[in-house]
């Protein structure tokens, strides 16, 4: 039985002329021409902006789907507190009132720090929620994907492994909310920490903490995240006030007690912390950041293509690459390193 070949007519020849340097490309890929270049920022722009229509018509689909779970973030801070020798904390529902207020504060005013622009710090949010607070604390991350890389990130930093693994503490609340913040679409984690007079006097008397100073600080390495931006993180001592009970999870059952009574483990947290509920089924920054990716190594091929078929053959060119092609690549490598990158602050 004969066979059946296909073909497309010219197909070599259109491949050879779009990836390779030829005569008829002017010894240059055409794929690497300005025009194409022009070509492809538009389509950067278009493909963000179907994303984004798609993520709203479609939110079951195309979203946030991070794994970051306010249990793992409690489980994974207690266990190094219990490697460094230092008792649990427990999950406080003011704390953790105070830590959400925070977060919405951040996206609705559009901020990344401690200190609102109004001038509003964390205390003022943990005072707010209830807390009556003798020692307290913030640690704050964006940009991760996972609940290990935001603790692996916190304990690599001085300043906020620090405030982790501060002897005064006894309570401990954290918020993880989705938005915008600062026209970046991002999962921010926010983690409160405190000691009320009961707490603290139990313990032997109010002990004064130094506040961590607001040095900056190198970047940080966590696994299996890309480099974290870090900034120090605060600590604060006020006046001994009343004691409220707080909630512990256990490692083993995720149990709450309470100091008082028996309590049931999630009666404190809203909808918002738990990212487990209504997940997509694509995460959005991850399909953002795997083609871009995509498209660097794409253009990386063309390069090491290129140069190696004009070193082979010899051919000589008025000019190499363009300045037009070293800042397209730059800004390519620099965008996707910075949506690599989580931050701590």
């Amino acid at each position: 039985m004969r066979g059946v070949e296909f073909s497309l007519p010219g197909m070599g020849d259109f491949l050879r002329h779009l990836f390779t340097p030829h005569h008829t490309n002017n010894h240059r890929a055409r794929a690497l021409h300005l025009d194409a270049l022009l070509f492809y920022a538009l389509a950067l722009v278009f493909f963000n902006l179907f994303l984004g229509w798609f993520q709203k018509a479609r939110p079951d689909v195309l979203g946030y789907a991070t794994d970051i779970h306010l249990e793992q973030l409690l489980i994974a801070t207690n266990a190094k507190r219990q490697e460094a020798g230092l008792s649990i904390l427990g999950l406080n529902a003011s704390l953790s009132q105070a830590a959400a207020k925070k977060a919405e504060d951040m996206f609705a005013k559009d901020y990344w720090a401690h200190t609102s622009p109004s001038g509003a710090t964390p205390w003022e949010f943990v005072t707010a929620a209830g807390y009556q607070y003798a020692v307290a604390g913030e640690n704050l991350a964006k940009n991760f994907s996972t609940s290990q890389a935001v603790i692996d990130a916190w304990i690599a930093s001085p300043s906020h492994r620090d405030n982790l693994l501060k002897s005064n503490y006894k309570d401990i609340g954290f918020a993880i909310v989705n938005g915008v913040l600062n026209g970046e679409e991002t999962t921010l984690v926010v983690q409160m920490f405190g000691s009320q007079s009961g707490q603290t006097l139990a313990a032997g008397g109010p002990v004064a903490v130094k506040p961590v100073e607001a040095a900056g600080l190198p970047n940080v390495v966590s696994t299996p995240e890309a480099p974290a931006r870090k900034e120090s993180s605060p600590t604060r001592e006020s006046l001994p006030q009343a004691q409220e009970p707080s909630v512990v999870i256990s490692d083993s059952a995720l149990t709450a007690v309470s100091s008082n009574e028996k309590q049931a483990p999630y009666n404190v947290l809203t909808q918002k912390f738990m990212e487990s509920i209504n997940r997509p089924v694509v995460d959005i920054t991850s399909l953002k950041k795997g083609a871009l990716g995509a498209m660097i190594v794409f253009f990386c091929a063309l390069f090491i293509l290129d140069a190696w078929i004009v070193t082979r053959r010899r051919i000589t060119r008025v000019a190499g690459h363009s300045l037009a092609h070293t800042m397209f690549f730059g800004i390519l490598f620099f965008i996707l390193i910075r949506s690599l990158g989580g931050s701590i602050l």
